[in-house]
């Protein structure tokens, strides 16, 4: 037992130390020009601690993935990521995935986690973003994270199935700010930003898992984003596909940084002033978050 016990004390402090360690390499680095609104996300994924705004947003947001997660095996309709190849070059528009019975339980906890989706909070609410789209909605979770803060008007969040939809209009029925549309990413693009000329803050990539789909969406967007947004990649290591896309995205003269947390890539888009050929200051933050395995989907090949 006293072995047992001088074990985990130990463990404990090499943890603490590890935390400890990572912060001041993270100071480092906000002083050699990481940018200033990550700065509270990562210290997040490091020490895992928050202040009481963000605290509230996550507990409210758990609260509705635990009431969905209740209702167990009721079924539930979704479209499942397309696989490779399924879109043929930049220029196609990407096809629906196939239609899988899923219940809710399941859908509850696909997306980020709490820790992940939180991390997507405090990113929306640092950078202070007025406008956003997600593409991706799923039941709702993640759209709490992004757009429940006091600087967003207006966040636009896409599901192409319906069933989905449903449930995350629920999710979201107390969030004025938020509208869920129930169509094809680029339909959604076409109809909610296009025609009306939104201009985007905030841009959170989900839902197609797939290389050319996500360069494409992003393609489609841009000439839609301010200067300066904030565009977030999701699981960028879901796939040697998606790394490859990661791979493309982070040298892109479009941004001023690449930020790379394994889970998430996130881009900011330069400013009027900054070089517009130059290729962005990259940031490997996996040394100080985790490091993310590049994962192999059931029932793929690349």
């Amino acid at each position: 037992m006293i072995r047992k016990a001088i074990y985990k004390k130990l463990q404990s402090l090499k943890v603490a130390l590890t935390k400890k360690s990572r912060l001041a390499k993270l100071n480092q680095m906000s002083e050699n020009g990481f940018p200033p609104h990550m700065v509270s996300a990562v210290r997040f994924l490091i020490n895992g601690q928050l202040d009481a705004e963000a605290k509230k947003v996550a507990t409210f947001a758990e609260q509705r993935r635990q009431h969905i997660a209740a209702q167990g095996d009721t079924p539930v309709e979704i479209w499942y990521s397309p696989k490779p190849g399924s879109v043929i070059d930049p220029e196609s528009r990407p096809l629906p995935g196939k239609v899988l019975n899923y219940t809710m339980g399941k859908v509850a906890f696909t997306g980020k986690n709490r820790k992940w989706a939180t991390a997507l909070h405090l990113i929306s609410r640092e950078f202070q973003s007025t406008s956003g789209i997600e593409l991706g909605t799923c039941v709702g979770i993640s759209a709490i994270y992004l757009a429940r803060h006091a600087k967003m008007q207006q966040f636009i969040t896409v599901e192409g199935s319906a069933s989905l939809a449903a449930i995350a209009r629920q999710s979201l029925q107390d969030l004025p700010q938020v509208h869920v549309i129930n169509q094809l990413f680029d339909e959604a693009i076409d109809t909610q930003i296009v025609q009306s000329g939104t201009l985007l803050d905030l841009a959170y990539i989900d839902g197609h898992h797939e290389k050319i789909a996500t360069i494409h969406y992003f393609e489609r967007l841009r000439p839609f984003l301010k200067a300066g947004a904030v565009v977030l990649f999701d699981d960028i290591s879901w796939s040697a596909d998606m790394r490859e896309a990661w791979d493309l995205i982070k040298v892109s003269a479009a941004f001023s940084h690449a930020i790379d947390l394994g889970a998430v890539g996130v881009c900011i888009l330069k400013t009027t002033t900054e070089q517009p050929d130059t290729i962005p200051h990259y940031w490997n933050l996996q040394p100080l978050v985790g490091k993310f395995p590049i994962g192999q989907p059931h029932g793929w090949k690349d």
